[in-house]
């Protein structure tokens, strides 16, 4: 049985080949061999088993090999199914600790304190002249959260029991700030937060499905990318919570009881890979570029014989025209008029012609809502309820 030292040794080994182009930093790494994971874990819920375990100084050991596995551990889990609170995977953390490009002395606010392990590791790297403010919405994770750092004495960690979607005026402004939690929109509070040229680093969630995870730097009047990948977090939950980008109940739209009668045709569209299990994965690509450029794209769900697990598609609704187009079971199944189904082949061809591009590939601006935009070519502005988001293919 090996020790919790041979353990994070054989992950960091195995984060090291995974970066192996873009090498991960000696101020990282020393922040994670000071930072133990294992340490950070009081309960977690075991996704193979269904189990919940409770973890203590003398049973740790038995649960050293799932601590220091690359992949994430469940904190806390909503009507045994939605993952509410997790520790996201240690390769990606420490890639995300790196791109901050913190410094001794930064103040740094946190959205999503989990289980307080990236706090403490950010604490690690700023040093006695910094300072994290953590928030968390969930009490419980919270308690978990300061339970953790408490037991570590660490003193330049605040965890603080609030919307994190707020920001934090007290500790203000920050040199660094990182959205754990994935978020439609950027709440305006941040505009006034964070220091000129400070770096935020936050997931953008995307009607389409799968989240994208940029780095932004504050200038005058915006937020700037800098850097971008497609990765996948939990949602925020609590005042910039939004439900409406889920998928839609497609017996919940009320043309739907005449339309679903009147299929005006079905053509096969593998889209590259035969088998409707993989939808998600096949058309992860377009639903990213559809989600940013079409306003009249959706994703759909029905009900089936798993409620737990229901059917997920997605297509074009175009209400005007009473047309809708489903991309579903290898189809592009058209209802009432052809009109939705030449438009989706239209963006299709528009979307290949561009290099099929996901939203990590746009360049993205990000503006507080009452500022005056115009999108030029290849340009697309989607606007929230607090900031407008300007993506750009150049």
């Amino acid at each position: 049985m090996f020790t919790a030292k041979q353990y994070q040794q054989k992950l960091l080994e195995k984060i090291q080949k995974i970066y192996s182009q873009t090498p991960i930093s000696e101020i990282t790494k020393q922040a994670y061999w000071a930072m133990p994971r294992h340490l950070f874990v009081k309960r977690y819920f075991d996704r193979q088993s269904r189990k919940w375990h409770n973890v203590n100084r003398w049973n740790s050991i038995w649960h050293l090999s799932e601590f220091y596995r690359d992949t994430t551990i469940t904190l806390l889990i909503e009507d045994e199914e939605r993952f509410v609170s997790t520790i996201s995977q240690p390769s990606l953390v420490l890639y995300m600790l790196d791109l901050l490009q913190l410094k001794p002395g930064h103040k740094v606010f946190e959205l999503g304190a989990g289980s307080g392990w990236n706090a403490a590791m950010i604490s690690h790297i700023v040093g006695s002249e910094g300072h994290v403010y953590s928030l968390e919405i969930i009490p419980e994770v919270a308690k978990m959260a300061s339970w953790a750092i408490d037991r570590l004495k660490i003193k330049n960690v605040s965890v603080i029991n609030a919307d994190g979607g707020e920001g934090y005026p007290a500790g203000a402004p920050y040199d660094r700030a990182i959205f754990a939690a994935g978020i439609y929109d950027l709440p305006c509070y941040f505009y006034e937060q964070i220091e000129e040229g400070g770096l935020l680093l936050m997931v953008i969630k995307n009607p389409g499905g799968w989240d994208n995870l940029f780095l932004l730097r504050k200038t005058e009047s915006c937020f700037t990318s800098l850097e971008s990948m497609s990765c996948g977090f939990v949602p925020v939950t609590g005042k910039y919570q939004l439900e409406s980008l889920n998928p839609i109940n497609i017996e919940t739209i009320p043309e739907w009881k005449d339309l679903q009668h009147q299929e005006v045709s079905r053509m096969p569209f593998w889209w590259g890979w035969k088998g409707t299990a993989s939808l998600n994965w096949k058309t992860m690509g377009i639903r990213s570029f559809l989600g940013i450029t079409e306003p009249n794209f959706c994703t759909f769900k029905s009900e089936n014989n798993e409620p737990s697990q229901p059917d997920k598609y997605f297509g074009l609704w175009e209400r005007e025209h009473n047309s809708l187009v489903l991309a579903k079971d290898d189809f592009l199944i058209a209802y009432g008029s052809s009109v939705a189904k030449e438009h989706l082949l239209q963006k299709i061809r528009e979307w290949v012609d561009l290099g099929m591009p996901c939203a990590a590939n746009f360049k993205l601006k990000v503006y507080p809502i009452d500022i005056p935009l115009t999108a030029n070519k290849n340009q697309w502005i989607v606007k929230r309820k607090d900031s407008q988001f300007l993506w750009s293919l150049k």
